[in-house]
This record gives C-alpha cells, structure tokens and sequence, in this order.
C-alpha cells in the first residue's frame, strides 16, 4: 500500500511537475458564492411617507436559526495576480482557488440528506481545536502546504479530539497532494497514512462510490489516503480535484488539471459529509479513551493482561474498547480478577507470561521471521491468539489468511463449531447474534455468531473473529461496518477471553 502510494507520487510528479510549476496550478477557478435571497413576511414592503404621515407597517426580515458550522475552509499561504488576456486582473487566493466550493457541496448535501449545515472561514492562528465548533477542516488548493510548528500543534490537538480534516487537490496539483502527506507525517508522526481501500465506510455512506470518472479517467475506483487514529478516518487527502466537481467548474485555466466530474465529485462529497457526522462520536469516545486498571496493577502484581499486538499495520483500532471488555467481565462475572491492558511487540516482549495475544487491525500488515517465531512458539506452548477485524474489512482478512499460512503452514482455518466451549461453556451460552446493519444486508441469512480457527494439536489456538468485534466493545455505532451489535459483541467477547484464560 505504502509502494503504491510512492508510485503514485512518482508518476504525478514525473509526468506533470517536470512540465509545470507549482504557479501553474494556482489559477482563477468558479464563481464566487451567490449571495442568498432575502426573505420578508407579510406584503411586499412601501417607500416611508413623508413625516408627519403615520408610516404603514414595513414587512421584518426573516431571521431563521443559523445551521450549525460543519466545515471551516482554512486560510492559509499566499495569493497570485493572474492577468487575462484583456488586461484585467484577478488576485488568486491559495486556500480560496474555488470559492463556492464548500457551499456548493452543503447545499448538495441540504438537498439529498436533509441535513443543513454551513461552512465559515477559520485560521488555525486563533483556532480552539474543538471539533464541536468546527467538525471538519477543508484545506484546498494547488501549491505546497507548509505549516508552522504552532499550526502543527494545533491540528495534532484537533485530530486527536475527534476532528476530521479533508486536503483537497483542487485540480489535481502534486505539489499539494504531496505537501499533505509530509504535512500529515509530522502532525501525526505515530500514525500511518494509507490507501483507503474500496470496501471501506467512506466510500459507501451515502453512495457506493466505486466507480467514478476523473477528466483523465472513467469508470476507477476513487483515490483517498486516510490516516487513522483509532479505526476511525482522521483525515483524508485526494489527488484529484473535489472542489471544482461540487461547484460545477472546469479549471480551464490549469492546462494539467486532473479532477473528479461534478457527479462523481458529489457523491463522494456527500460520503465524507456523512462519515464526517457518522463518525463524530467515535472520534470523541477514541479521545475519552483512557488505560483501565492502572489502580488495580498497583495492588495486584499478578493482573490478568489483555495483551494487544503492535503489528505493522494499523493496530490500534479501538482505544478504550478493551477497556470497556474488561469492565463489563469484571461487573458481570463471578470471577474476582483484576485487569490491565498492555501493547505487546511480538520479536522482544516475553511472551509466555500472557494468557492471551489479542491482534486487531484495518490495513494491510506483516509479520517478520523474528516474529513468526516468536508467536509460534508461544502457540505451541500453550498459548491463543485472539484476531479481530476491526470494521471487517478485506483488507485486513486477506493479510490475517496470508499471515496465519506463513505461520502455520501445516493448517488451515476452520469454521469453529456451533457446539465448541467457546459458545457453549463460557459466562454466556451463544447460539444467535445480531449483526451490525451493514453486515445484516451483506449477510442477510447469517444469525449465528462466525468464529474461524486454527489448531495447534488438538485445539483451536488461533481464533479469529471476520466481523468486528471490538467497536461493540466501544459502544459507539460505526456506521457502515461489519460487525456485532454492542451487547452480543460484549458476550462474545467475554466468552473469550473466558476461554483462554481458563484453558
């Protein structure tokens, strides 16, 4: 993924950078906003009489409650004078090349979500980095980004509390898709960058998205780097233009403009509207998210630890889930323990102390030979690995059935029984589930809950859960994941745990 997204880099600016400057890709772009029609009540309104005449009743303005803020577009860099052919000038804005471009998309989203919100300016130099005044971010334009450290600092603080940022390449300019991944890679230096993949939420929220035409391309699968924090889309970066697409403009005057068609480009605008909103509470209980039993590891040197894999790939999907997990077992069940979570690196950590491995994960990851042997090792001694698909996305299946080969090749995944221990004999006896709404419609006859493993002799010592276990745990809805509802992840999720560490 990470090559791929290199390449793309690469080819961008190979094949159009060499031709054109960053100057080229700041040019006029669309109309500025139209103003809004007044509204008056009443008659049409009368010139005033001469005094000392009684005047007649003037009609009031309406004054309708003010939609909430979604979106603040960021003013940011410098401008340019663009001269046309007539001699007349225009100065060009960086942050501002397509001026009507938010309010464009919000009256999309007005029309086909009923949801009526409004975008206003924002300067990270006074901004509170509270995303429950400003929800989203928008920064857009054709040359570089370059933010201060102060600038850094705040959009760290934002992004971490539950904000979303969108960097929208407005015609396409490399140098600006390129400024916000370097830009990204020091805000959130811990976190990775990735292609966001075609079964993700974002692109099926509103629309399925999968298919969509740019001016150089028909019918592709859409292009959108994430970052995440937690399993949730902190920010997103397009290569191509959005902004031009929702206000209906071409860039003529960008002669390498690459951007998304205007339907296109509101079907995936209405997508990050909706994720943005989706998604908001998840970004605030990440936020929350704090380590549980802390106070308890300090009385009791002997803790059971629920042990997370630190893998290459995206990881740490749900802070806090485990947590929750932990407390429910602890308020639930008869068994008097007390709990700690811990990250656990598989090729350093020892590993026979924990009862458990739990590895969860949204991208693509991979497993050195330190680490394979590793993990092996403790398998054979006695030890389970617990795997969670966070969202229950293909990506992350496709690597666990690769990674789990190259680990174990002498077995292969099992669908684990109806009548094993694991539904059967833990705190809770399991037969039905109930999934979450878009796993119900991917798998309308599924009832039952879905459990794969792997043996290691005569037990399944792998376990691995193909919907998402762990934002159950959280609590929060996720929407357009693959998943168990809250209450049946919770059992489940006992049942577990009950199962390695009592066996």
């Amino acid at each position: 993924m990470k090559i791929a997204m290199l390449v793309f880099v690469a080819a961008v600016l190979g094949g159009t950078a060499a031709r054109a400057g960053e100057d080229d890709f700041l040019r006029p772009v669309g109309q500025p906003p139209k103003a809004k029609p007044q509204m008056r009540q009443g008659g049409e309104a009368v010139p005033p009489l001469p005094l000392p005449a009684t005047p007649l009743r003037r009609s009031e303005k309406k004054r309708p409650p003010s939609p909430s803020t979604l979106i603040g577009k960021v003013i940011w860099g410098s401008y340019l004078d663009y001269t046309w052919e007539d001699g007349q000038v225009t100065r060009v804005y960086d942050w501002n090349m397509v001026p009507a471009d938010c309010q464009a998309l919000l009256r999309a989203s007005y029309k086909h979500l009923n949801m009526d919100y409004k975008v206003e300016t924002a300067s990270l130099s006074d901004f509170s980095a509270t995303p429950a005044e400003i929800p989203v971010l928008y920064f857009s334009g054709g040359r570089s980004l370059n933010f201060s450290d102060k600038d850094r600092e705040v959009l760290r603080k934002y992004l971490l509390a539950g904000g979303m940022a969108w960097f929208d390449s407005v015609v396409g300019s490399p140098y600006f898709y390129k400024s916000a991944l370097t830009e990204l890679k020091k805000i959130l230096p811990e976190a990775q960058i990735r292609r966001l993949p075609e079964d993700h939420p974002i692109f099926h929220m509103v629309e399925d998205t999968v298919k969509v035409n740019t001016k150089s391309k028909a019918e592709v699968m859409p292009v959108l780097d994430g970052i995440y924090v937690g399993s949730r889309v902190a920010a997103v970066v397009s290569p191509y233009g959005l902004g031009a697409g929702w206000d209906h403009t071409a860039p003529s005057l960008v002669e390498r403009a690459d951007y998304y068609d205007h339907r296109s480009a509101v079907a995936l605008g209405l997508n990050l509207v909706a994720y943005s909103m989706g998604y908001f509470r998840v970004g605030q209980a990440h936020a929350k998210s704090q380590v549980y039993g802390q106070e308890d590891a300090q009385e009791n040197s002997d803790p059971i630890i629920f042990a997370q894999v630190r893998t290459s790939g995206v990881w740490n999907t749900e802070p806090g889930g485990a947590n929750n997990l932990l407390r429910f077992m602890k308020k639930n069940l008869s068994v008097k323990a007390n709990y700690l979570v811990r990250t656990v690196k598989l090729d350093t950590d020892p590993l026979d102390k924990y009862s458990f491995l739990y590895l969860a994960g949204i991208s693509d990851f991979s497993f050195d030979d330190a680490e394979l042997a590793s993990l092996r090792g403790y398998l054979r001694n006695g030890g389970y690995l617990l795997i969670d698909n966070s969202l229950g996305l293909d990506e992350f299946g496709q690597a666990v059935y690769r990674e789990m080969k190259r680990l174990l090749p002498e077995t292969r995944f099992e669908k684990i029984p109806p009548e094993h221990a694991v539904y059967q004999q833990g705190p809770f006896k399991i037969d039905r589930v109930r999934l979450t709404l878009a796993a119900r419609a991917k798998y309308p006859g599924l009832a039952t809950p879905l459990l794969e493993g792997l043996k290691v002799g005569e037990d399944y010592k792998v376990l691995y859960s193909p919907f998402d276990l762990a934002a159950g745990w959280q609590g929060d809805e996720h929407p357009m994941s693959y998943g168990y509802e809250s209450g049946d992840a919770m059992q489940l999720g006992a049942n577990l745990l009950t199962y390695c560490i009592t066996h």
